[in-house]
């Protein structure tokens, strides 16, 4: 039993797992032994984020530049005035003086009336000339009844007096001074009933004015009558010339005020019509009544209405271009003389309030500013004195000085 040797007890070792320690990072040497960390590697978003940014900066500028210009508002020299005094303007107005001009406007209509029987008739022909003057530049008066003689030897009259404008000169061609005016056969019947013609003056024969003083046809002359014509009640009659008056000034009165030239004001109380009544048209057995309305208008300059205002009323006025805000609350009362347009120089009474406003040259404005420094505003300003001060605003806003093309500095008037 001694030589029985028990084996000996073999104790297993158990394995211990060991942690796993991160990746030592990486590491370079160098030549002298000293070594580097790699830094980690980025995310991708960062760099998109700066890419954006950039962008972003890049198009901010481009849009900058896509609106760059300048805006000048400026506030004029202005003062509110009121006026209560008589003008006097005339036709041939001298430079310092108001003048005026005369609008004409006509309108035909017509209707129709049941006739009341026949009865004999005498009607003279009558119609439309124009009346020239070659002369020289003075305005001539013809008086009523001046005769006008065809080449057949018809004679027409005038039954009002007329001024037939002087002759001007247009790049030194001679234009004739003209009139339109109405003309009645010296005598009825059918022969005066004529198409289109010319016409001397046989007042003029014997004189220089002969050969420049002429009329033509405007229209043909109609109407001459000597027989028989349809009669018409005469209330009926005037009813319907009456109603056909009426239906044209309405309309005349509106195409007025839309064919104002530019430049001028056309005062209400300075419009006045005329009636007219053109031969009738038989049929058989109603009569066609023929109307015509003409209206007459006085024209004022609007910038010398202001300069009169202005010379009226602003103290120590310094004589510069102005202009009025508006005539809205201003009454223009005309002369009560017969027949106002025909007339040489007319009265006027002006009463009401309105602004006078100076002008200035807006375009020379922009134009004296381009590419000059943002602090030379006030120099600039010095030579417009219409202007009483200006603010600019430039883009974009680094920029020091007005664009170098006038046409971006645009210039926008206060006067309020």
């Amino acid at each position: 039993m001694q030589d029985i040797v028990p084996p000996k007890r073999r104790i297993g070792r158990r394995s211990i797992p060991t942690l796993q320690s991160e990746p030592e990072p990486q590491t370079e040497s160098h030549g002298s032994g000293g070594t580097w960390e790699k830094p980690p590697r980025r995310s991708p978003k960062f760099g998109l984020w700066i890419i954006a940014f950039i962008a972003l900066i890049s198009l901010a500028f481009a849009i900058s530049f896509l609106f760059s210009g300048a805006t000048v508002t400026v506030f004029p020299k202005k003062q509110d005035v009121h006026i209560d005094g008589t003008a006097i303007a005339k036709k041939d107005a001298l430079p310092d003086e108001l003048s005026y001009e005369v609008m004409t406007i006509e309108h035909t209509g017509s209707g129709t009336v049941s006739s009341t029987g026949e009865e004999d008739m005498e009607e003279k022909a009558s119609g439309r000339i124009v009346i020239y003057n070659e002369y020289n530049s003075a305005n001539q008066r013809l008086i009523k009844n001046t005769r006008f003689e065809t080449p057949e030897g018809l004679t027409y009259r005038i039954r009002s007096s007329v001024v037939v404008p002087g002759r001007t000169s247009d790049g030194g061609k001679i234009v004739p001074g003209s009139i339109e005016v109405t003309v009645y056969a010296d005598e009825p019947g059918e022969k005066y009933n004529i198409s289109l013609t010319d016409f001397t003056i046989p007042g003029f024969k014997g004189s220089p004015q002969f050969n420049k003083f002429y009329a033509r046809s405007k229209t043909a002359m109609t109407g001459g009558l000597f027989g028989k014509r349809l009669t018409v009640d005469s209330t009926v009659l005037k009813n319907e010339q009456d109603r056909i008056h009426d239906e044209i000034k309405q309309q005349i009165q509106s195409d007025a005020q839309t064919q104002v030239p530019d430049g001028f004001y056309l005062f209400n109380s300075a419009i006045a019509t005329e009636f007219e009544s053109l031969p009738r048209v038989d049929h058989r057995d109603t009569v066609e009544v023929r109307e015509k309305v003409v209206l007459y208008g006085i024209l004022i300059s609007k910038s010398e209405f202001a300069r009169h205002i202005a010379v009226n009323t602003v103290a120590g006025f310094d004589g510069g271009d102005v202009r009025l805000t508006d005539t809205d609350n201003i009454t223009v009362r005309f002369s009560d003389e017969e027949r106002l347009w025909e007339q040489e120089e007319i009265s006027l009474d002006i009463v009401g309030a309105t602004t006078v406003i100076w002008n200035y040259d807006a375009e020379k404005l922009a134009g004296d500013l381009s590419g000059r420094s943002k602090d030379a505003l006030t120099t600039v300003l010095s030579g417009y004195p219409s202007i009483e001060r200006a603010e600019a605003v430039i883009r974009p806003f680094w920029k020091g000085s007005f664009p170098e093309d006038s046409a971006e500095v645009k210039i926008v008037e206060v006067t309020q």
